[in-house]
């Protein structure tokens, strides 16, 4: 795959991360009890334009849960302190569902080192999350009943079934995707995504992103359950610098052909990017 799996020591942990190819760097914040190998897919055709640096989030993958609370802006302090050990100063950066509300709040803490975003599936306000969805999180997240699906999620059958049936919908998802996806579930620390999830939803960051008139990428497939896609394409529609791209005839779930449409977007994404000039800053 061309990676290379990194670590730093953390006084509560170690944090990992992964890194790839060579160029600007561009920082990519996982989905929801995910880690950097639901980046898979895009790493050989990205790295080849990009200096990739993809870290498993506190309390995932193989990274050390926070002491304390595992809110997006916190999960994003932790990736400041590794842009900073790196020596990284100015980066783009993506984020994928809840990454993308990590992603958001970097903009938010530090928006002159933001030169583009990739926000795929953002969540950006409450309302652009169906209500089954936004039902279900508050069900889900319930003391007692949470524990409960955490430990049925840990077997295989149900924890397949359940994304194919309120996540993913119709969607068509490789082996290697599932595969990675439960030991994903399994590896996830119980706390922080119960904490993760209740902050991930309930944030609104349009006026953070209001304010910042950098380029910005926003994917979406055409048949996800968590987003509300014509509320997100209207907002996206009355923003400078913003493109949307709807793939068609996909849901929230991966396989070969939707992570191929996807590459072939942030590829063009990222190639405006350099033919513009990569010192390009964007006013904040």
């Amino acid at each position: 795959m061309g990676w290379r799996e990194e670590w730093i020591e953390r006084p509560q942990g170690r944090l990992r991360y992964v890194t790839a190819g060579s160029g600007p760097p561009l920082l990519l914040c996982h989905g929801f009890i995910g880690s950097a190998e639901n980046f898979e897919g895009w790493v050989p055709r990205l790295a080849g334009r990009r200096r990739l640096v993809i870290p498993d989030l506190p309390g995932f993958g193989d990274s050390a849960p926070l002491p304390g609370a595992h809110t997006s802006r916190a999960l994003a302090a932790e990736l400041l302190a590794l842009l900073d050990q790196l020596e990284i100063g100015r980066y783009e950066v993506g984020g994928l569902c809840l990454g993308a509300a990590v992603a958001l709040q970097l903009l938010g803490m530090a928006p002159q080192r933001v030169e583009r975003m990739i926000l795929h599936t953002p969540l950006l306000q409450p309302s652009m999350v169906t209500r089954p969805f936004r039902v279900q999180v508050r069900l889900g997240t319930a003391p007692g009943l949470f524990e409960l699906i955490s430990y049925l999620g840990q077997r295989r059958v149900l924890a397949d079934l359940y994304r194919r049936v309120v996540v993913e919908g119709g969607a068509s998802v490789d082996r290697r995707s599932a595969d990675v996806n439960f030991a994903n579930q399994i590896r996830a620390h119980p706390r922080a995504a119960r904490e993760w999830l209740v902050d991930g939803i309930r944030e609104d960051f349009t006026a953070l992103l209001d304010g910042w008139r950098g380029p910005v990428a926003v994917l979406a497939a055409g048949d996800d359950r968590i987003l509300d896609l014509p509320r997100l394409a209207g907002y996206c529609a009355s923003r400078p610098n913003t493109q949307l791209s709807v793939i068609e005839s996909a849901g929230h779930g991966w396989d070969r052909e939707l992570i191929r449409r996807q590459i072939d977007v942030l590829e063009g994404f990222l190639a405006e990017a350099q033919a513009a000039g990569d010192s390009t800053a964007p006013v904040t």
